[in-house]
């Protein structure tokens, strides 16, 4: 049989042909939209929060931390133990200790006695205190002043922990090159006290994308405006925030990363034994200051967290759960049905959830407090998640006008408030517009178009005990609200938290 020799040269000239024709170009590297979201805080969050914002940012980028909020309707006496022997805080325990020293200091005050404690404490004991604070434990670092301080002092009066510890702080606190400057319009007004208001930090009216130059929204029109111009009193919380005794929240210290078990289901009555969301989430609930018999509106309730923090303190005689997507109200109803037991009455009777639009609510006057909290950029999200982000080049229209759906909504709640009522809105993002600016064109509008008068409350004292808890920021000029800042010592939030009282 005669065998037929193939032409090898032919074949490899066709091969070698095929993998030029079909060999893939190299591509240049997807964009995504955590990168997105990155490029535009780099860009919009240095000009307002200076040399804090690199701390900020690294610890937005780590791992959150969270707060366990202990279910009454289940075994909570077997929960608590096993959280003390995993070595969590009893937040309420420590709350109250600070609260009550806040109330005999301003007691002292108030009568003039001078306190005798701090007169017998000679100026070597001064002198000792101070180079304590020279050499500061992780928790005083997190302070920026004393960190400002301990850098004046020579590195090698550390202890060696400290050293690393304030060299990766030089580190991240270093310059940055960011091209920021043709992006953010510097304040121009001056606020109340010659102190530079926050909102004024606004977003340029074309701000740059990675691929493209977009048009943003100007929503903003006339936020220099004073308080006399919209009718805007003020009032100050003199007394600390109300953190009732039935809530059992607990949480690690500062710089303990330790995290919860799973909760678990408590088999007699059906429910979970703790939930446990983000420790910043507590402070909006908390400025409610929840009373007895109190009608509440959570309008944006979704997940369900706050709603569920309300219902765990036994005050509420309505809290009514509110959100206008169905997929977001299902999940209310889910967590709801997880830890509320099914036919208690006490409960059932006082909590109702509902699916309406908060831009438009037909009721007027009728509730003792109204919670916001808006949707936003949801920065921690943002920058973690590529997944529905509001980044997402199609949802581009969604996150230019979200300032003019938060303002809305806020106005929606001081109509559904009674006077004398309050009114708490809230964010998790850092974003000037949509946190004081917002406030500022809610308020606004509320005095041009009706005849409602509001009082803003000054929370900056009744939040002073929580500040074993949280970073607050300050120095910022805000003028409406408080903010928590994220930092690897306390990694919560952000959440901006503003008080608005109903007058008439």
């Amino acid at each position: 049989m005669l065998s037929i020799k193939k032409p090898r040269i032919k074949i490899k000239t066709l091969l070698l042909y095929s993998q030029i024709r079909f060999k893939k170009k190299d591509r240049a590297p997807k964009t995504t939209n955590t990168m997105r979201t990155q490029e535009y805080f780099d860009s919009a969050y240095p000009p307002v929060y200076g040399k804090q914002w690199p701390s900020i940012r690294i610890a937005l980028l780590s791992k959150q931390k969270y707060v366990a909020v202990i279910n009454n309707f289940a075994d909570f006496e077997d929960t608590e133990r096993n959280f003390q022997e995993i070595g969590a805080v009893d937040i309420r325990h420590k709350y109250s200790l600070i609260a009550e020293q806040m109330k005999n200091k301003k007691k002292q005050i108030n009568q003039q006695i001078p306190d005798k404690s701090e007169q017998s404490i000679s100026q070597d004991q001064v002198d000792n205190e101070d180079s304590k604070l020279i050499r500061p434990s992780y928790i005083e670092l997190d302070d920026d002043d004393l960190a400002e301080r301990a850098k004046l002092e020579p590195i090698s009066r550390y202890p060696k922990k400290y050293q690393e510890r304030a060299l990766a702080q030089d580190h991240i606190s270093g310059p940055v090159d960011l091209k920021h400057s043709n992006r953010v319009i510097l304040p121009s007004e001056v606020g109340p006290g010659g102190v530079t208001v926050l909102m004024d930090y606004m977003p340029a009216t074309k701000l740059k994308g990675l691929e493209e130059w977009i048009e943003e929204t100007d929503v903003l029109l006339g936020v220099s405006q004073g308080d006399q111009e919209i009718g805007l009193k003020r009032e100050r919380q003199e007394e600390p925030i109300s953190l009732p005794k039935m809530l059992k929240i607990y949480s690690f210290g500062k710089g303990d990363i330790s995290t919860f078990p799973y909760p678990k289901m408590d088999h007699q009555m059906k429910v979970l034994d703790h939930y446990a969301l983000d420790g910043a989430s507590l402070l909006p609930v908390l400025a409610l200051d929840l009373a007895p018999g109190d009608r509440v509106l959570d309008l944006c309730a979704a997940p369900g967290g706050k709603t569920l923090i309300a219902l765990q303190s036994l005050l509420p005689g309505l809290v009514v759960s509110n959100d206008a997507a169905e997929s977001r109200v299902k999940r209310i109803r889910a967590v709801l049905k997880q830890y509320i037991p099914h036919g208690m009455s006490s409960i059932e009777n006082v909590s109702f959830v509902t699916q309406v639009n908060g831009c438009i609510l037909q009721e007027r006057e009728s509730y003792d407090k109204v919670l916001v909290d808006a949707p936003c950029l949801n920065d921690r999200h943002s920058l973690q998640e590529n997944d529905n982000s509001i980044f997402k080049p199609s949802r581009t229209k969604e996150r230019l006008t979200l300032p003019e759906l938060q303002s809305q909504l806020l106005v929606s709640a001081l109509q559904a408030v009674r006077p004398g009522g309050i009114v708490v809105y809230s964010t998790c993002t850092l974003s000037p517009l949509q946190n004081d600016g917002v406030v500022h064109l809610a308020l606004t509008r509320i005095w041009e178009e009706t005849t409602i008068e509001c009082s803003v409350i000054d929370m900056s004292y009744a939040v002073q005990p929580l500040s074993f808890l949280y970073r607050f920021g300050s120095n910022l000029g805000l003028r409406y609200g408080q903010i928590i800042l994220p930092s690897l010592l306390s990694n919560y939030g952000p959440m901006y938290c503003a008080k608005i009282k109903r007058l008439r």
